[in-house]
């Protein structure tokens, strides 16, 4: 049955593809229908991702797949794969999609790129879906570079404004440099693995054959090799991610629309790191010093963007900056062995970051501004969206729900011994720090706004569509606590807790903290990583400007200054040789006799000391 309806991941392009083709004929579909035909699309990845759920619980993984490109003996294939892995991502994927969508029809009101907006979506949707149920690694290498594709014309919407432009083509830059690195991989992997196993079938890297993949590559390739095929694995996931060092592009990425920035951060674009290591997990974990680069890179960027998401301003920064912390334990937990617990960590925080996201989202409507110094006694204007921030925020800093059983399967793997112990419980606060300084910031302290009659900022209508989506986000983030392993209460959790009070007292009342200017400014442009890397871009860019100048000015342009002196020079000789004079022609016909038998015979030693023929 699944091998029948793997069609279903492809219905959302096709409505992408529908609404754009009724636009691009002056067709056109009124809102309603855009916005019932996407939410339908997403029912499908849904059912489908459900029953191979069901179905990979109780059977072996099921696979189909078609020839898409054969040379010769090679065979590079496309199709489905369906385990318990990718049915779970693809379930949560559409569950979050859905939601998204119909919140999108309270934020998007007011685009005249209405249809354009959920076309690319519908779009993206597919590419992830594709991603996710690749059954090799060929066709998750195409969807991938697909994903960088779509997310820069999501990120780029608002395109006629200058700096989102160039926000989108930066992000997009920093992830070619991910991809490029999972194409170096891949093709050192398939070359090796064809070249020892002698099967040509093993081109595409299937995902059922990977045991098979991996055996051969640590009995052919030496260790050094090993390692360096495994780092570009990691790295590509690093990028993709959002991990140190390549972090910094996720902020960029906060130029997109809210419902974008939901989908991104929660489980589509910053997913696809984490997934390429769950999905080769075999190879990488054999190879010592990648695992030990994974733990490394994960706890850094855990610590380094939670401290910097305590000094942010923007609401969508602060979010941003969690997001990168967040995944950096996901990677923790892949560089601990155990691939399970960052599964489950992933899906909890796809779900509460997206519950967040969208609760920011109503939040910036009501003042039409992300600075959450503008913000503040939201709590009586929107209770509802105060009510389901502290449930994501309660889940996120791991005191309650799906967050309280994730952290406590990364505390029973990591917590090990007492440095370990520490730095985690460091994170943990941290992370219970930040996420309430948001919630009193912007919905408990007190601020020169006044609450008015709703109506005077929107459509009252669409407000409650907001709410029924942030409820319905709120009701899986608590129902999810019970399809998940029960986690136990330790002092860590009490930690969170006393933070919690913290911020109440430091936040939420006339305090006000002293800012060290320095280590204000390094925290608040994240350690300074995007601009290390605008500064290299510069350098870089003036250095290669001023080594073209020298080629296009010296090289080229002596190349045709020699070009027309030398033409001048013959056209002149030649003039000078036309001088009707029948002997004077003969001459010249012996010289250029002898010369041309001088070169053969140059040419013919020349050849006779280096070839030896």
């Amino acid at each position: 049955m699944l091998e029948n309806f793997s069609w279903f991941i492809l219905v959302p392009v096709w409505v992408s593809i529908l609404i754009m083709g009724a636009r691009f004929l002056g067709i056109g579909f009124s809102k309603k229908n855009i916005v019932i035909m996407s939410v339908v699309s997403t029912l499908f990845s849904a059912i489908y991702s459900g029953y191979g759920l069901y179905y990979t619980f109780h059977n072996t993984p099921v696979e189909m797949t078609f020839s898409f490109l054969a040379l010769g003996d090679f065979n590079f294939e496309l199709g489905v794969y369906v385990d318990m892995l990718n049915s779970l991502i693809g379930l949560t994927v559409s569950i979050i999609t859905f939601a998204i969508y119909i919140y999108s029809v309270f934020y998007m009101e007011s685009e005249k790129s209405f249809s354009r907006f959920y076309s690319l979506m519908n779009l993206f949707n597919t590419t992830i879906l594709g991603f996710v149920f690749a059954p090799n690694l060929f066709q998750m290498l195409i969807f991938w570079e697909a994903i960088g594709a779509v997310s820069y014309l999501l990120i780029g919407f608002w395109y006629s404004k200058p700096s989102v432009s160039t926000d989108a083509k930066r992000v997009f830059l920093i992830n070619v440099i991910g991809d490029i690195c999972l194409f170096a991989g891949f093709i050192i992997v398939s070359a090796l693995v064809c070249y020892f196993t002698n099967s040509m079938s093993l081109a595409a890297l299937p995902f059922s054959d990977l045991n098979l993949i991996t055996s051969s590559l640590i009995a052919s390739v030496n260790p050094h090799m090993y390692t360096f095929i495994c780092l570009l694995f990691v790295f590509a996931a690093f990028v993709k991610s959002a991990q140190f060092p390549v972090n910094s592009w996720l902020i960029n990425a906060m130029s997109a629309p809210t419902p974008v920035s939901a989908l991104i951060h929660s489980s589509t674009l910053v997913m696809t790191g984490v997934f390429l290591l769950m999905r080769i997990f075999p190879i990488v974990a054999s190879d010592t010093l990648s695992v030990k680069i994974i733990v490394s890179a994960g706890l850094i960027t855990a610590i380094m963007t939670s401290i910097s998401a305590m000094v942010q301003t923007n609401i969508k920064k602060v979010l941003a900056y969690s997001t990168s912390a967040q995944l950096g334990l996901v990677f923790l937990a892949i560089g601990c062995y155990n691939p399970i617990a960052g599964v489950v960590y992933l899906v909890s925080h796809a779900f509460i970051k997206s519950l967040l996201f969208m609760c920011a989202g109503v939040a910036i409507k009501l003042v039409d501004n992300k600075n959450i110094m503008f913000m503040g006694k939201f709590r009586t204007c929107i209770p509802v969206v105060a009510l389901c921030f502290i449930v994501g925020a309660l889940a996120l800093s791991g005191i309650g729900f799906c967050g309280f059983n994730a952290k406590y399967l990364l505390t029973n793997i990591f917590c090990t011994s007492i440095p370990a112990t520490l730095l985690f419980g460091f994170i943990g606060v941290l992370t219970a720090l930040y996420i309430f300084r948001l919630y009193f910031l912007v919905f408990e302290n007190n601020s020169s706004f006044e609450c008015e009659d709703l109506e005077s900022y929107t459509n009252p209508k669409l407000y409650r569509i907001a709410y029924s989506m942030l409820i319905f986000m709120s009701l899986v983030v608590i129902l999810l606590t019970f399809a998940m392993p029960i986690g136990r209460i330790c002092p860590l959790y009490i930690l969170n807790v006393l933070m919690v009070l913290a911020a109440y007292y430091l936040y939420n009342s006339k305090i006000k903290l002293r800012k060290i200017p320095v280590i204000h400014h390094i925290l608040i442009n994240g350690f300074y990583i995007n601009k290390i890397y605008y500064w290299g871009e510069v350098i870089l860019y003036k250095y290669f400007s001023a080594f073209m100048a020298f080629v296009d000015y010296y090289i080229l342009g002596g190349l045709e200054y020699i070009g027309k002196a030398s033409a001048g020079f013959l056209s002149k000789t030649e003039h000078r040789m036309q001088s009707n004079n029948f002997q004077s022609y003969i001459s010249y016909g012996v010289w250029v006799l002898i010369l041309t038998m001088f070169v053969f015979v140059l040419l013919y030693l020349l050849i006779l000391n280096v070839f030896g023929v």
